[in-house]
């Protein structure tokens, strides 16, 4: 009986649902992780323009207002440059940036930092804010915010958080991309898009499992990353297409970041701190 069972332990452990190491397609390489000076980050976004990451870490609690979430700042090879390059906010989340300012989500808020100094000059709210979440920043210059635990989409208007789409098909909406003159939210289950102009909401993508982020990688392709550890590249009409699952090792991928240029992915870690890099080929 012992060998019976020993077998078909043995066999389970085989099959991939059962598999206790991380799975990383081929087109994935791995290029560093940091860890040291990072707390339960959330999100990663990087700059272009300075050629650098932006960390959010929640520093523990992600629904509450204790004052000691910061921003880390990294060079893409994983230095850091500044471990709390930007303090005193509450769980920040999703970040996005705009004319020189590092717009990120901060519970009930969007906290407003410079660039050049790290600190909060501004923090925008609203009545109906409830868990905001990520953001998403238009060429044009709008500021796009969403709320995972409301009922609408938000953005910035005359230095004003204002409601941009109250339709019930965004309401608790994560993460956000810009893509084509639209808008689009990740949902429990898909993704649809926000025309930016009529506001008119379409189904974008089905069948996508919940969505963290969200990051264009090229004409109708996407990555979206789920909160337990999973990275897909999705696209319309098409199954999408596993490329990461740290779920064995109960490794999280929450709000990841994408240098388009160079196609390197940032998954931030969450629960396991860290910040993972990887070229995609």
């Amino acid at each position: 009986m012992k060998t019976i069972l020993s077998l078909l332990v043995s066999l389970l452990l085989l099959m991939p649902g059962y598999s206790q190491e991380i799975y990383q397609h081929g087109r994935l390489t791995l290029l560093w992780e940091k860890t040291e000076g990072l707390k339960t980050p959330e999100s990663v976004l990087y700059d272009p323009t300075g050629n650098v990451l932006y960390v959010a870490n929640i520093n523990d609690n992600p629904w509450q207002k204790d004052g000691n979430g910061y921003i880390s700042k990294l060079a893409t090879d994983g230095t850091i440059l500044s471990a709390r390059w930007a303090t005193g906010l509450s769980a920040p989340k999703g970040m996005g940036i705009l004319n020189g300012k590092l717009y990120v989500t901060n519970i009930d808020e969007v906290a407003e930092i410079d660039l050049e100094t790290g600190k909060v000059i501004n923090r925008y709210t609203h009545p109906e804010a409830v868990n905001l979440n990520d953001i998403a920043v238009n060429p044009d210059g709008q500021v796009y915010v969403s709320d995972s635990k409301g009922n609408y989409i938000y953005y910035l208007l005359n230095n004003k958080l204002e409601i941009f789409s109250d339709s019930p098909e965004i309401q608790g909406s994560n993460g956000l991309c810009i893509y084509k003159r639209q808008l689009l939210c990740g949902q429990d289950n898909s993704v649809v898009a926000i025309n930016l102009v009529s506001k008119e909401v379409t189904p974008f993508i089905e069948d996508t499992g919940g969505i963290d982020g969200i990051e264009v990688i090229g004409k109708d392709t996407f990555l979206i990353s789920d909160w337990s550890g999973h990275v897909y590249m999705a696209e319309p009409g098409k199954e999408k297409f596993l490329l990461l699952d740290t779920t064995p090792v109960k490794k999280n991928a929450a709000d990841i970041g994408y240098n388009r240029s160079e196609g390197i992915l940032y998954v931030p870690t969450f629960f396991s701190n860290g910040v993972t890099a990887y070229r995609l080929d």
